[in-house]
């Protein structure tokens, strides 16, 4: 452990992360369930790629929360099971984790704690796929991907993605990110007339505003003791 975070193995053998306030100590929520970190990734969000990829939309794909970069390795062992090249941007606001991401895919060195996390979730997503890790590596390495930092709603967006990864920590954490004011506007400026939309949440809001900006709404089992998650489509 350093002084701004606390790794945790979870059930699958993938591990989950806490910040931890450097002023009082406290740990914050997990950004994963402890049930599965890799497993609840695959649930909720592999299942939205694949759906694109079967649907045989634009593969371009925004994920909204880095984090310790889940669903980017699992979206390029995917694409790369499916033969297809893809576009991503990732948006993350600590800047420490886009950087340690970053320099695990260049091969820069990090630290160690990050460099086993990165490279357990590599084997999990390459397994899953029955594809090779270094290929997944360099799959996502050699595409085009953008890291971007904090997400508002001035945030601009130069092409709409179809299909939307929302990762986003939750409403208590960054409550701004889950008013429906916010993704009604995040929708309409973000989401391609045809796009895919998941995320481990299912609040009010957010189903309102996927409902009022045109996407077929799907409520899904949520992963382990979580009770629902929502999956989305605009056709």
């Amino acid at each position: 452990m350093n002084d701004w975070y606390l790794f945790e193995a979870t059930d699958d053998a993938s591990f989950t992360m806490r910040f931890i306030n450097p002023e009082t100590g406290i740990a914050s929520e997990c950004m994963h369930s402890l049930r599965g970190a890799f497993s609840e990734t695959s649930y909720i969000y592999g299942h939205a790629i694949r759906t694109t990829i079967e649907l045989n939309l634009d593969p371009s794909f925004l994920s909204v929360g880095l984090g310790l970069g889940y669903c980017e390795t699992l979206l390029s062992a995917l694409m790369l099971q499916a033969n297809k090249k893809f576009y991503l941007e990732s948006f993350e606001q600590d800047q420490r984790l886009r950087a340690h991401f970053a320099s695990w895919l260049s091969e820069t060195q990090i630290t160690q704690e990050f460099q086993e996390v990165y490279d357990q979730t590599l084997k999990s997503a390459s397994e899953l796929c029955g594809v090779h890790a270094a290929n997944t590596k360099s799959t996502l390495k050699n595409s085009p991907l953008h890291f971007r930092g904090l997400l508002t709603t001035d945030t601009a967006f130069e092409k709409q993605f179809s299909c939307v990864l929302f990762d986003a920590f939750s409403s208590k954490s960054t409550p701004d990110l889950w008013t429906q004011e916010f993704l009604e506007n995040f929708f309409n400026k973000a989401c391609a007339n045809q796009c895919v939309f998941a995320t481990y949440a299912c609040t009010g809001a957010l189903k309102r505003a996927l409902k009022n900006c045109g996407f077929d709404l799907e409520i899904r089992p949520g992963f382990s003791s979580k009770r629902d998650s929502s999956f989305a489509i605009r056709r």
